[in-house]
Order: structure tokens, then sequence, then C-alpha cells
């Protein structure tokens, strides 16, 4: 079971709204937007191990936000693309 499931990815997005579609999960939301840099570059001068670790904590968020906005349908021919690619 995965993100290859229609009934699995229906009933996740149900959870996810459920938990980020009151007002305390706007307020989580906004806190993880911060925290995992949303609205910043990833891009580290200095460190360049950090484009990685920040890379990371975005795509995160960016597969919670995908899950919340996209049909079902979308994210789970999404998911059975990269399972072929």
């Amino acid at each position: 079971m995965g993100l290859t499931d229609i009934r699995y990815v229906k009933d996740l997005q149900s959870n996810l709204r459920a938990t980020f579609d009151t007002p305390q999960g706007k307020e989580v939301m906004r806190f993880l937007e911060v925290s995992c840099g949303w609205y910043e570059s990833i891009f580290d001068p200095v460190n360049r191990d950090m484009i990685l670790l920040n890379a990371g904590k975005r795509e995160v968020l960016a597969t919670i936000k995908t899950l919340l906005e996209q049909p079902a349908e979308t994210i789970v021919a999404i998911a059975k693309e990269k399972e072929n690619a």
C-alpha cells in the first residue's frame, strides 16, 4: 500500500485535511513553512552539504502540500510515474 493506491491516497488526504484545515492546523503549516525554509533559497554558498539538507526539508513540506492540493488521481499518476522511472 502506498501512493499508487487510490484508496490509501484518499484516506491520507482526508487525514491531512482534518489536520491542516483547522485554525490550529493552519498555524502548524505556517510554522512548517518557516522552519523548512519554504520561502527561502536552498542554496548555501558556505556549506554545500546544507543544500541537500535544505532540499530534504522542503521536499517533505512539498509532499504534504501536494497531497493537500492535488486530486487523488493526480497523486497516484505521479507516484506510478516515479515508480516506473
